[in-house]
């Protein structure tokens, strides 16, 4: 076999090596795993995951991707690795577990996480790397109005205000800065509580822009949960 033949085994086995990546912690936005559809990552964890001494990831949650049906997350970690429509937006609605991970200390073994979600899978988040995040948080951790849409936000780089248009009255915002939840709109994570369900969307804007703000759905009894992307100044 002549050495130019060798490299070139060499070099196609590098490629091969190379398309079967995705397990990464960011999202891809090339064929990857997913042939012609987009690769979608991330993580679905407990509400108290900055502060809790246990990582605790939410398995057996239930993301139910249109078009491609649902898929049982069953990683510890709570890991989301899924294939999803190319297209701009994707909607993946989320059922929490049926039963508390052992990673989740509780007094109360009758306490559930009882709040669905809506996972918005943007393509352009996806090609900015940026990795989906998602929480929930088990009853009574949070007191909150079934017949209001709730709001979450996680923040890639670094944070600064969140916010909804003017239309959608909401309650008081939380933030994690650091560890904990306190009053606040700025943090790498925001929660947006109790917010006027009408017209069923809302526009999300970030201070000084970002990448995945927008037309965000809102539905009354469930969590919409999306990643934004802060862009260099």
């Amino acid at each position: 076999m002549t050495t130019a033949r060798i490299a070139l085994l060499l070099a196609e086995a590098g490629l091969a090596v190379a398309g079967c990546g995705g397990g990464g912690g960011s999202g891809s936005a090339d064929a990857g795993p997913c042939g012609a559809m987009l690769h979608f990552t991330g993580e679905y964890v407990d509400w108290d995951k900055d502060s809790d001494a246990v990582f605790c990831g939410l398995l057996g949650s239930v993301f139910d991707v249109p078009g491609v049906g649902p898929k049982t997350i069953n990683a510890p970690n709570g890991r989301v690795d899924l294939c999803i429509p190319d297209q701009a937006t994707t909607l993946i609605d989320i059922t929490p577990p049926s039963t508390i991970p052992g990673c989740k200390v509780v007094t109360d073994p009758t306490l559930k996480y009882s709040l669905p979600g809506i996972a918005v899978a943007s393509k352009a988040v996806i090609a900015a790397g940026g990795m989906w995040s998602g929480r929930t948080f088990i009853s009574g951790r949070e007191a909150y109005d079934p017949t209001k849409a709730q709001v979450f936000v996680h923040t890639v780089g670094i944070p600064t205000a969140v916010s909804l248009d003017a239309g959608h009255a909401h309650g008081p915002i939380q933030a994690v800065v650091t560890t904990t939840w306190a009053a606040g709109d700025t943090g790498h994570e925001v929660f947006i509580p109790d917010v006027d369900p009408a017209g069923g969307s809302a526009t999300l804007s970030v201070a000084g822009g970002a990448i995945g703000t927008g037309s965000i759905p809102l539905v009354a009894g469930k969590m919409t949960t999306l990643t934004v992307v802060k862009q260099d100044p």
